[in-house]
C-alpha cells in the first residue's frame, strides 16, 4: 500500500526494531525457549527464542538469519508478505553480527537438513502478522573476530586463524566458541563428578587460602606476588589446613582448587602482565 506522499507503508513498523535499555521498569512475562530445546516436538507453534545473531544474509525480499545461543544454531527465515514490510526485512540485514536479539517465529520442519546448524530438522518462519524481531543489544559493526577464532591456531586451511596473543587480548569474545564453551563445561562436568562421589562417601568440602603471607614449601616452586605493599605467596598445597581441619573434628574432606603450574613442573609464566600462554584453568582436587 502506497500513502499519498508515495511512500510504501511500513506494515511491520510495531513488530521491529531495537529495545530501549532495560531498567527494570516493567515485567515482561515472555516465555522464551532455548535455542536447543527447539525440536520436531514444537512443530507450528509460535515461540520466541533469544540469542546471538550468529549469521545473516539478505537475498533480495528474504533474509536468512542464523540464531546462536551456547552451543546451539537455528536458522530462521523472513520474506517480504502482507505481514513481512521490505523495511522489516531491510532493517534486520542491518543488525551486526553477535547481536543479542529476541525473535518471535513459527516452529516448522525444514525441507531438507541444515547441516550448518546444530538444529538440523527445524526452523524458525517470520511470516505470520503476529511475528517480531527486535534488538536487545547492538554489538559493534566490526568485532576483532568470532568466526576466525572457532579454527585452532594450528590450523592449515588458508583461511584466517587466530592467535593466542589475540584470543587474550579479546578474550570475552573467545569464550563465545564452541571450544570454549565445551572445555568450561568439561572442567565444570569432572569438577561435579569428583564432588558428587566424594559428597556420597561423606567427605566435607573445605575451602583454603590461596595467597599466605610465607612460603609454605622451599625451593623453586615458592611463587612470590607484591601484595598491598608487602610480598605475599601463592599457596602452593592445602595439606596444613586439611590437617587442621582433621584435628577439628571434620573427618573426612577435600578440596578443588586452581594448581600452582610451577609445583606441577610445567613452563608457564604466571604473572598476568606478562603471560600470553595461560589460557584455562587447571584445576587440581586433594582429599
Amino acid at each position: 500500500m502506497a500513502t499519498a506522499a508515495g511512500i510504501e507503508e511500513d506494515c511491520s513498523v510495531n513488530n521491529y526494531g531495537t529495545l530501549p535499555l532495560v531498567q527494570s521498569k516493567e515485567k515482561n512475562d515472555r516465555h522464551l525457549v532455548p535455542v536447543g530445546d527447539i525440536t520436531d516436538t514444537l512443530v507450528k507453534q509460535i515461540i520466541w527464542v533469544r540469542g546471538r545473531l550468529h549469521t545473516s544474509r539478505g537475498k533480495g525480499k528474504q533474509c536468512f538469519l542464523v540464531i546462536r545461543h551456547q552451543f546451539s544454531t537455528i536458522q530462521a527465515i523472513l520474506a517480504v508478505n502482507e505481514n513481512v514490510s521490505k523495511q522489516m526485512v531491510k532493517f534486520v540485514s542491518s543488525i551486526p553480527k553477535e547481536s543479542i536479539i529476541d525473535v518471535e517465529g513459527e516452529v516448522s520442519l525444514a525441507p531438507s537438513p541444515i547441516n550448518s546448524c546444530s538444529q538440523k530438522t527445524v526452523e524458525l518462519q517470520l511470516k505470520k502478522a503476529c511475528i517480531s524481531l527486535f534488538v536487545v543489544s547492538t554489538a559493534e559493526k566490526r568485532l576483532p573476530f568470532y568466526e576466525d577464532a572457532m579454527r585452532p591456531e594450528d590450523s592449515k586451511e588458508s583461511m584466517p586463524h587466530m592467535t593466542q596473543e589475540t584470543r587474550l587480548d579479546n578474550r570475552v569474545i573467545d569464550l563465545r566458541t564452541p571450544s570454549s564453551q565445551a572445555i568450561y563445561r568439561i572442567e565444570a562436568s569432572i569438577c561435579k563428578l569428583f564432588r558428587d562421589i566424594l559428597d556420597a562417601k561423606d567427605f566435607v568440602e573445605i575451602h583454603t587460602p590461596k595467597i599466605i603471607s610465607a612460603a609454605s614449601e622451599s625451593g623453586a616452586n615458592v611463587f612470590q606476588i607484591s601484595y598491598f605493599k608487602t610480598n605475599a605467596y601463592l599457596a602452593q598445597s592445602p595439606q596444613l589446613y586439611k590437617q587442621m581441619a582433621i584435628c577439628g573434628d571434620f573427618g573426612k574432606v577435600y578440596t578443588i582448587g586452581a594448581e600452582n603450574l610451577k609445583r606441577l613442573g610445567l613452563s608457564f609464566n604466571l604473572e598476568p602482565e606478562r603471560n600470553r600462554e595461560y589460557k584455562f584453568p587447571l584445576y587440581h582436587s586433594e582429599t
